[in-house]
């Protein structure tokens, strides 16, 4: 059972874990020109399972989208996405992945399956899957609080 003061070091904790994650992702990837706005944004669209409206990946990102659309500019320089007019919608773009995305998408993948690896030697299989478990219930119970709002 923690304490008071115990409970005072999660917020931290999760955060310096998250933070640590993404930088030690960002340093593994950047030899591929990829910067950490990149390779988020590519793994964002990969995941969904439809082209994206860039309001809508901004939000998925946490991000404004005035500051999306300078990364999209270079992802589209760099050939790895594609900008459409959203045909519900005239004032929106889609972003769709092209077929040059697909071979660095693997690879951000691999490095990061590589580093998840790394990370979780000597944790086991049931430690594991009850971080996943608190993990998921603090995020649903964030989610609930922002709801109310």
């Amino acid at each position: 059972m923690m304490n008071n003061s115990d409970k005072t070091l999660f917020p931290m904790i999760l955060f310096k874990t998250a933070n640590a994650w993404r930088n030690a992702l960002d340093r593994r990837l950047k030899p591929l020109g990829l910067s950490q706005a990149k390779w988020r944004t590519l793994m964002q669209l990969s995941r969904a399972p439809e082209p994206l409206s860039q309001k809508t990946l901004a939000a998925k990102m946490g991000i404004e989208g005035a500051t999306l659309v300078g990364i999209l500019d270079r992802l589209e320089e760099d050939g790895w996405i594609l900008r459409k007019p959203d045909q519900k919608d005239r004032r929106g773009k889609k972003v769709y992945l092209t077929e040059k995305s697909e071979t660095i998408i693997m690879q951000i993948k691999a490095t990061s399956n590589k580093l998840k690896k790394e990370i979780l030697t000597g944790i086991s299989e049931q430690e594991y899957e009850c971080c996943i478990n608190v993990l998921t219930q603090i995020k649903d119970h964030l989610i609930d609080l922002n709801l109310e709002k």
